[in-house]
């Protein structure tokens, strides 16, 4: 298996071919540099190495504990975290219910302050706008996602592999 440092510096290398390549297939610049920047986001904050105390873990701060059921809910190297697609949903649904957590607290605490009846119109607006937008860049954020997610499963399958060989 790779290290940390190795498949930080793949995601340095393959991200921007990854954002030509997809910038030159869509000639739009634009959707390659949506993906590349997610599939930087994918290789060093949103990592399958989550499932352990590895740099993508350390790299979340104070917030690293946040990560802390998830590694305890997962093997490392199960099919759940490095799975293709699976793993990365996964991820992003993790992420999600602690981003919903924080949302309600939010919530919460703005009902609490009596501040509701000001910010519900802005949250009506703000739905409504995102409900009519383009949803193409979110396929471009998750193909970034999860091409950073094969790029650290195929090293390590890669590497894994031809260190057995070796022996």
């Amino acid at each position: 298996m790779p290290s940390g440092r190795t498949h930080d510096r793949l995601t340095w290398i393959v991200m921007p071919v990854v954002g030509f390549g997809v910038g030159a297939l869509t000639a739009d610049w634009g959707w390659g540099a949506i993906v590349s920047s997610s599939f930087g986001v994918g290789g060093f904050l949103l990592s399958p190495d989550l499932d352990t105390p590895s740099l993508p873990y350390y790299r979340w701060g104070m917030l690293r504990g946040i990560w802390h059921p998830y590694q305890k809910l997962f093997h490392h190297r199960s099919f759940w975290t490095h799975g293709p697609i699976l793993g990365t949903l996964i991820r992003l649904g993790y992420l999600g219910l602690w981003l919903g957590l924080g949302g309600s607290l939010l919530g919460l605490g703005i009902y609490a302050t009596g501040h509701w009846a000001t910010v519900l119109p802005m949250v009506q607006s703000l739905l409504t706008k995102t409900i009519a937008q383009d949803w193409r860049p979110l396929g471009a954020i998750a193909l970034g996602l999860e091409l950073s997610a094969l790029l650290h499963v195929s090293s390590d399958t890669l590497v894994s592999g031809w260190r057995r060989w070796r022996r």
